[in-house]
């Protein structure tokens, strides 16, 4: 391949360099078009803050969003080491909880942790009129204990179990929250134990009704020892629901503080989302405004402290990124993730490439003609001349013999003069071109000085005429 066209290729590819990095750079770390978040069952908190980051996504980083409609935290959870959704809404220790009463050696999800959103709060709630003060009375009586892989199933099993009431000694209802109410409603329901944050919507319309004081269906009960439960349980802790929280007026509800239990709601990911949304993400999570609007009063209060607190599972980078800012990697997370297992593959490429190059670049260099050939042949066309001299004696063929050598070195500088000096190193042509010139030009230099001797001696000898000069 000609050297202007080498340089001509190379030229071109550096121009190109930085706009095929940035192309690829940007298709390596542009955000996915669509996501999916799993919320929970309707009428809980997790339904309507699902609901709500859903519309800041879509907003903010115009991504669309589905918000699945689920059983609770443990199928959400299902949901994403399934790869069906991308975030989630949990309870915290419901993998635990479930997996310590149906499935010890269940492996660990491929989850990442995003924020805490709000503590849920469990409430024994008690149909009015029911003659039902602790978890102790409940044999015998109809209880809802939350729908299959939900968190309120693994909360009201814990419970029952730390009274020492097996599923047996109750008729156990799977209920969602729609289901519940009704039943309160026709008084097919006697208690139920449901985990969600303070202002979900179906405590205010189980605990208060407008302008109706005896439309209330349930009342608050206690549930004791919730510190020995939190000490046993480290995703459990002990709280207490305040006097009037859900009706200060006609019948306060509660009347008095309750004791009972709270278990952290956190923001999961899968642990291969896309950093710089996960990253955004969290941001939005935040947002003053997005804490205000949602109620979500501890993170609104203790900020980042509150939203990395007691993490169940590894936290993603895009969330680290939020919490530690000076740790924040110079390249993106997932560009270096994305090239990192195509790296090996790109230098072997590279060298397999030149290699190939260099190979056919060697071919096609014998296969044509050098560039060498020429002056080469000029050389053996002076070689044969010079043999055609200095052959009889007496003879004075000087003058043609210093013809032929000056030919030798002028075809010696012009042919060198097309060849740089790494040509000259690599080329074992030019070396031979070269040892054959002074081969040659040592050849006529030693006729031309026997030529000169001869003819310096030739008058000396007897016999031989003297020149004028003599």
């Amino acid at each position: 391949m000609p050297r202007r066209i080498r340089r001509a290729i190379v030229v071109v590819l550096l121009i190109l360099l930085p706009l095929v990095v940035a192309w690829t750079y940007g298709r390596m770390t542009a955000f996915p078009a669509a996501i999916t978040i799993a919320g929970g069952p309707a009428g809980g908190r997790y339904e309507t803050i699902a609901a709500a980051l859903a519309r800041q996504i879509e907003a903010r980083l115009d991504i669309d969003v589905t918000v699945l409609s689920t059983e609770g935290s443990y199928a959400n959870m299902t949901l994403l080491k399934e790869g069906r959704a991308d975030l989630i809404l949990y309870q915290h220790g419901a993998v635990d909880l479930f997996a310590e009463q149906d499935d010890p050696s269940a492996d660990s999800p491929p989850v990442a942790f995003v924020s805490n959103l709000h503590s849920e709060v469990t409430h024994f709630l008690v149909r009015r009129g029911v003659d039902i003060n602790s978890p102790l009375d409940l044999p015998g009586h109809r209880v809802a204990i939350g729908r299959d892989q939900s968190g309120d199933s693994a909360i009201s099993r814990l419970v029952l179990s730390q009274f020492g009431i097996d599923e047996s000694e109750v008729e156990a209802l799977r209920l969602n929250y729609t289901e519940i109410e009704q039943n309160f409603a026709a008084d097919e329901l006697d208690a139920a134990f449901i985990t969600v944050g303070q202002g979900a919507p179906i405590l205010q319309r189980l605990l208060t009704r407008e302008g109706d004081t005896d439309g209330v269906l349930c009342d608050l009960r206690p549930i004791p020892y919730a510190n020995a439960i939190a000490t046993e349980y480290l995703s459990v802790s002990p709280v207490t629901i305040p006097a009037g929280l859900y009706r200060a007026r006609g019948i306060v509800e509660p009347a008095q503080p309750v004791e009972t239990i709270a278990v952290r709601s956190q923001l999961l990911s899968q642990r291969d989302l896309h950093a710089g949304l996960v990253e955004q993400i969290t941001n939005i999570v935040l947002d003053e405004s997005f804490q205000q609007q949602n109620g979500l009063r501890e993170l609104y209060e203790a900020g980042i402290t509150f939203a990395r607190d007691k993490a169940e599972f590894a936290p993603h980078p895009g969330a680290m990124n939020v919490y530690e800012p000076g740790y924040k990697p110079l390249l993106d997370t997932d560009f270096v993730e994305a090239t990192e297992g195509m790296r090996s593959f790109i230098v072997s490429t590279l060298i397999a490439a030149w290699l190939a190059f260099r190979w056919w670049n060697d071919r096609a260099r014998r296969s044509t003609e050098h560039k060498l050939d020429r002056y080469i042949q000029n050389v053996l066309e002076i070689e044969r001349k010079q043999l055609d001299f200095d052959q009889t004696p007496g003879s004075d063929d000087g003058e043609a013999l210093q013809h032929l050598l000056d030919d030798v070195t002028a075809l010696r500088l012009e042919a060198l003069s097309e060849f740089s000096a790494h040509e000259i190193n690599e080329d074992r042509a030019i070396e031979t071109f070269i040892t054959l010139c002074h081969a040659l030009s040592d050849k006529i230099n030693a006729k031309l000085t026997r030529q000169r001797i001869d003819s310096a001696v030739r008058p000396l000898l007897p016999g031989q005429p003297k020149t004028d000069e003599e």
